[in-house]
């Protein structure tokens, strides 16, 4: 059995969302510090692409932050088309396993990728591209997020899941009611942030600001340059999946409660990948957007 049809189980079936929402929210707005501090016409010129759909949207007063989960809203109202971009379920193997395994090529990396192109388009068009712009704006920023959640980068297969554990959804753990799988407990930054949603209370943007500034004090650019350095989606998505292995899966068997020593490693890594999303994610934006000259007014006009 293929890893495709797993994905495809995975895109029907799981409940869990990359990062939650605080996760997707904690990476943007570390990205969105590093923009209006030394890109401001850049955070503008995508900060009114993103604007463009705020009508179609829960979001409030921190448009660019909250639609950081607008791809998961839309899950919402049975907007599924557009589910497998969440994942990149590259194999994780279990020693002797001799199954098949494949990949679906129109996962999140390849999304990402067509996010890019589009924003990058500096053409003329004879018509209104607005909405398309609009779209992959949000759905970068929402998927730089997801690449970097370890378990929407890998899927882990043995002879108890021999069609894959769907991203950690399959594989249970004793943790609490609310956390009941691995997919779960680290898409909840391994139980550090809560889960908030669009429109954000104050007391939850204060808290979101709040947590970005302290992980770029512990994880600063300089402390962590040579992962930054790497461009390419593909690579972070490797990256994800060498945390799952080494990280993710080990250490632990499905039906276990997770050890004080698990859940402090994870929390530690889960949170320098925070902070590295968010820092990739300026980056991606920047290198959009910067030669753009021409349509600069036209964009910083829109809203």
């Amino acid at each position: 059995m293929r890893v495709l049809q797993a994905t495809l189980l995975c895109a029907l079936f799981a409940t869990s969302f990359g990062f939650w929402s605080t996760g997707h929210m904690i990476i943007a707005k570390i990205a969105e510090n590093e923009l209006m501090a030394d890109h401001p016409d850049i955070y503008k010129m995508i900060d009114s692409d993103i604007k463009e759909l705020t009508k179609y949207s829960k979001e409030s007063k921190h448009t660019f932050v909250e639609s950081s989960t607008w791809a998961d809203d839309n899950k919402g109202v049975a907007w599924g088309a557009f589910n497998g971009w969440h994942f990149v379920d590259t194999p994780v193997v279990e020693e002797g396993f001799t199954g098949e395994t494949d990949m679906e090529p129109n996962n999140a990396t390849w999304a990402a990728e067509q996010t890019v192109r589009t924003l990058k388009d500096e053409r003329k068009h004879s018509m209104d591209d607005h909405l398309a712009r609009s779209f992959m704006a949000r759905y970068l920023v929402h998927l730089v997020g997801d690449i970097h959640q370890p378990l929407h980068a890998a899927a882990y297969y043995s002879k108890q899941f021999p069609l894959g554990d769907r991203g950690g959804n399959s594989w249970k753990v004793s943790y609490n009611k609310e956390i009941d799988n691995l997919h779960k407990l680290w898409d909840s930054c391994v139980d550090q942030y809560g889960s908030v949603w669009t429109p954000m209370k104050d007391s939850e943007w204060d808290m979101v600001s709040d947590v970005a500034k302290d992980l770029v004090s512990k994880f600063s650019r300089e402390t962590v340059k040579d992962k930054v350095k790497l461009t390419k989606f593909s690579q972070w998505a490797a990256e994800s999946n060498e945390i799952a292995e080494k990280y993710v899966y080990a250490g632990i068997n499905p039906g276990d409660k997770p050890s004080e020593e698990y859940i402090e490693t994870g929390r530690k890594v889960i949170n320098e990948s925070l902070a590295v999303g968010g820092y990739r994610l300026a980056d991606i934006i920047v290198d959009s957007y910067k030669n753009h000259k021409g349509l600069t007014q036209t964009l910083l006009e829109r809203n």
